[in-house]
């Protein structure tokens, strides 16, 4: 069984599209779908309950950030493949499908950003190229995982930003290549919007300066910044 986790925060714009896109994939209802919440102050809650027929489970993470908000689902949930997405994403109906019949190990699937355009469409061939080449994975890639993996590396590293870098690291060092699967998750370009070119080379940044040991809180106040 795949057990979804879904991470989650003051995500009321967007909460009802994707509940409605998740439960359209094939093979849905054989899937554990669980959404973590860390404390929303708008309607995220009460948007989970209004829809609650859907059959799903939400809980709230003692610890804020969404590192300890999918440890904290992936230690609930019963399945033996555990799929991470985030709430912007937008799936294929043959997504879960996808996952089922690769077997792999450990695997993301292919992006496309929204709205698109010529720079975001070099951006999502560099998420592909990152994933085959250098076996890094980003979150917004829907990364998927058998759970006994998950556990021998300790799960996501309690630290507020790029759990998803050193989740690679660690699959890496332990030998488990990502492998890319033939489908595509659509997420929101939002955070490009204004300077497309420039927030690319700030990401790209944020990765050598995290690779160079730079302390992980001022790479996510930087962060912060250009959000």
């Amino acid at each position: 069984m795949i057990s979804i986790i879904i991470p989650i925060y003051n995500e009321e714009k967007i909460l009802h599209d994707f509940i409605y896109n998740l439960y359209c994939l094939e093979h849905i209802k054989d899937c554990e779908v669980i959404f973590v919440d860390a404390n929303s102050s708008d309607k995220t809650i009460e948007i989970l309950k209004d829809l609650s027929y859907f059959n799903y489970k939400y809980y709230t993470s003692a610890k804020k950030g969404r590192a300890n908000q999918m440890n904290y689902g992936a230690k609930l949930s019963k399945g033996n493949i555990i799929w991470f997405l985030h709430a912007d994403s937008v799936l294929e109906k043959n997504a879960i499908t996808k996952i089922l019949n690769s077997n792999y190990d450990v695997g993301c699937f292919k992006i496309n950003f929204h709205p698109g355009g010529f720079k975001m469409f070099v951006n999502k061939k560099i998420s592909t190229y990152r994933v085959k080449k250098k076996n890094i994975a980003f979150g917004d890639q829907g990364i998927f995982i058998k759970k006994y993996i998950f556990e021998k590396i300790n799960g996501f590293k309690d630290i507020p930003i790029m759990e998803d870098y050193r989740l690679s690291e660690d699959l890496t060092n332990a030998g488990y290549k990502i492998k890319v699967i033939d489908s595509r998750i659509t997420t929101s370009s939002r955070r490009y919007k204004k300077h497309p070119l420039k927030t690319m080379w700030q990401m790209k940044k944020f990765q050598r300066m995290y690779k160079k040991g730079v302390d992980i809180n001022k790479i996510a106040k930087l962060y912060k910044d250009i959000r």
